[in-house]
Parts: C-alpha cells; structure tokens; sequence
C-alpha cells in the first residue's frame, strides 16, 4: 500500500508541477479565451477544446482524485468563462508510531477527520479503522505536515470444549442375564465459546466474552442390561418380547395358492379365500379348529407371528399348515416336526 500511495504522490506532484512551468510559456500574455485558476495562480488560454476535461488533457494536466475541479470536467467551455482548480495537498502519514512516513494527498482544505476517513478508505479490511486525536478533529493540516493516525482492529478468538455424553441403561432379553452390551457407541458433543478482541496500533488492548454455543450435541451411550424374561414371556426371531398362554408342540406343513395345494384355480369364485373368509397371505394358517379355534394369534417357530384363519381336511389335531408365497418356498420348508407354537394371550 505505502508504494502505491507514494508513486501516486510523485507521479501527481511531478506532473502538476511541469505542466504549470510550461503552461505559463506557452500561454503567458493571451488576452482572450479562458481564465484558468490553478491553485491561486491566474493565466488565460486559448482553445479550442469543448469540454474542461478536454483542456485538462490538452494541457497535459493530472487530476487527483481529490483535485477540486469548477466546472465539472464534463462542463461544456465557452468563451470567457473562468475555470479553477483547488489541488489536493500533500501530507505524510505517522501510522502507529512508525518513524516510516506514509505520503498521502489530502483534499484541499481538509480537516483532520476527513483525512482519516480518505486514508481508511486505503485499507479493505471491514475488521479493521483509522481512528485519529478527536480533541484535535477540526484540526486542518498544512501542505507537508505529519499527521499521526492510528488502526483500531477487531479479531475473534474461538475455544472449543468438549461435552461428555450420558450413559443410559436399558433392560434386555437379547443380554444374557446380569451381563452388559453396548447397544450404541456414545459421542461427545462440542462446546464452542467465542471472545472478542480488541488491538490498537497492533497490541491487544481489551478481550471480552461474545457467545456461547452449542456445535454438536453429544450423543448418549446405550448399554443393553440382560434380564430374565418375565414368566409366560418368549422371543421372536427379531428379539421382539410377547406373552403366551402356552406352548405347544405341532407337526407343521406348508401351502401355497396353487391348484396342487388349494384345488382351486385363479378362475374361481373362492380362490385365495379361507375358510374364515380371511385373504390368504403369510401370516394365515390352517389349524384344525377343534384344537385351535379361528382367530387364534401365535407365533411360529421358524416362521413368525401368525393367525389361525384357515382349516384344511388334513390338518387334524395338533398340525399347522402355514402359507408360503411360492412353490419353492413351501418345499423348502417340507414337513416338520415337534415345531414350537406359542398361543399368544
């Protein structure tokens, strides 16, 4: 920034100075044309220029930014008229007390405050200002002068910590008695808390609390406790718990829809149609109802929860015939024996 800043100044400076020597050869003693007022210093000129912009780069002139220019550069000439130009001035710039000198150009007749302003404006850094001596802030400065000016930044510091997670006991019947599991793994969470800072001249000067919050809630940890099961309690497949009045031993076979097993074919008024009415589908069996009454829930050893909704003239005494989806299916189950049945209450 200090490079920059210093070419503008030396190519601005050099260039008005040249140009105003030799403007006032070549132009010294016309009598008619335009009046020009650099900087307090009067000459006339003759042109044939049709905007004040276009006289400036006729003359060669270099407008700083800060260059007050009256009329507007976009401002039509027309004969007679008086154009003046208020120039910017040079100051240097003592920034945190470095003996380095920053050169800067100020705007003609700028106080302190609005060269601070104009110097900030230098710095893109939305953390970070120019401040300045506010009991001398209608101070103006003269060409030349060193002005102390100051930055004033802001950063944030964040510290993480780390929240323990809770344990939380479960009762299971998947555990053997009195042992322990860990169904699920725990996590910690993350705590972060944020502070400010404060530096001035590049020193920290003030750091203070800004917010608390949560990242990451921690996960709690499950641990799975064995417990026996309750009396006339048992386990499905699945580790699903369920209560029986009894439990008996049953010769089980299977069945599918088809006209080998069912007699029936798709045709038929009946066909897919128990004898309770019920749809066929897995999850309906044949029972002989005599042993177990229609509407019967269970749970099959092997095969799973079920209900009695059907009745066929081989199942007699204590046989279940379960519905299969496919014919594969129902070989592959064949016919058991001594198939545990659990009546659910």
């Amino acid at each position: 920034m200090n490079k920059t800043i210093l070419y503008r100044v030396f190519v601005g400076a050099m260039t008005t100075l040249a140009i105003f020597f030799m403007g006032a050869d070549t132009y010294e003693g016309a009598s008619f044309g335009i009046v020009l007022v650099d900087n307090g210093y009067t000459r006339s000129i003759d042109t044939e220029q049709e905007t004040v912009l276009g006289l400036m780069d006729e003359l060669g002139f270099f407008i700083h930014e800060f260059d007050v220019v009256s009329p507007a550069l976009n401002f039509p000439i027309h004969r007679g008229m008086v154009i003046e130009i208020e120039r910017a001035f040079p100051v240097f710039i003592r920034l945190d007390g470095n003996p380095e000198l920053i050169p800067f150009y100020a705007r003609p007749g700028a106080a302190l405050v609005t060269i601070a302003a104009d110097f900030g404006n230098l710095f893109d850094n939305d953390n970070e200002q120019i401040i300045f001596d506010t009991t001398v802030a209608r101070h103006r400065p003269e060409p030349g002068e060193i002005i102390d000016l100051l930055t004033i930044g802001w950063a944030t510091r964040a510290e993480y910590e780390p929240l323990p997670f809770e344990r939380e006991y479960v009762e299971s019947f998947l555990v053997p008695v009195g042992e322990t599991a860990i169904y699920r793994e725990g996590a910690p969470g993350l705590r972060r808390m944020a502070f400010q800072r404060e530096y001035l001249a590049g020193q920290l000067v003030y750091e203070g609390f800004l917010s608390d919050s949560i990242v990451r809630q921690p996960l709690s940890e499950i641990v799975h406790i064995g417990v026996p099961l309750p009396p006339n309690t048992a386990l499905s497949a699945c580790g699903q718990a369920f209560t029986y009045s009894r439990m008996v031993l049953m010769e089980s076979t299977a069945y599918t829809l088809s006209v080998s097993c069912t007699g029936r074919t798709p045709d038929h008024p009946w066909w897919g149609i128990t004898a309770s009415g019920m749809q066929a589908q897995v999850g309906v069996v044949a029972v002989d109802t005599n042993v177990i009454p229609f509407h019967t829930r269970m749970y099959i050893e092997g095969y799973g929860f079920a209900v009695a909704g059907d009745r066929g003239g081989a199942i007699r005494g204590y046989k279940v015939d379960v519905f299969l989806d496919t014919m594969a299916e129902v070989r592959q189950w064949g016919r058991r024996h001594n198939v545990r049945v659990w009546i659910l209450e």
